[in-house]
């Protein structure tokens, strides 16, 4: 009987062993339950995350493709003006060239101008000098022709 009674106390320290172990095991599940949950809420919380994440990627992406897009035509835009930006520098400088020599030609004109008013004004004064001659030698012709005919006329009355 003292087998069994050892034997009894031993499976009764067994099982208290095992009703510990099992208490402790309950314990670990219920805190493997407890850790789960948060872990499968994290990870709830976490997708749609991910899934706001991967729409905001999506639009950014549609975003980025339109904006090369429009970087692309405002790289043709740009050398488009830089083309033209040259071919009208060109002809800023031809007709900068084309002003000066008109301008030079106009002092020129200006110059000769100048002088044939001067020239002008010179023959304008002759002609005055000689019309005033003109009519002073008028004059004494005028005088003359009456002496002479009042010599004339002397001669024929006598």
């Amino acid at each position: 009987m003292k087998v069994i009674e050892n034997r009894a106390m031993k499976d009764e320290e067994k099982m208290e062993i095992q009703e510990l172990q099992l208490k402790e095991a309950k314990h670990i599940a219920e805190e493997a339950d407890r850790k789960y949950e948060e872990v499968a809420r994290k990870l709830v919380i976490l997708e749609g995350e991910l899934e706001r994440a991967e729409e905001r990627a999506e639009v950014s992406e549609l975003k980025c493709g339109d904006l090369e897009e429009e970087l692309k035509n405002v790289t043709n835009n740009l050398k488009s003006l830089e083309a033209a930006s040259e071919k009208y520098s060109e002809k800023e400088d031809k007709y900068e060239e084309e002003i000066k020599l008109l301008s030079d030609k106009l002092k020129e004109a200006e110059t000769r101008a100048e002088f044939a008013e001067r020239t002008v004004a010179k023959l304008e004064k002759t002609i005055d000098d000689l019309e005033d001659e003109l009519y002073a030698q008028k004059l004494k012709y005028k005088a003359i022709s009456e002496e002479l005919d009042h010599a004339l006329n002397d001669m024929t009355s006598l």
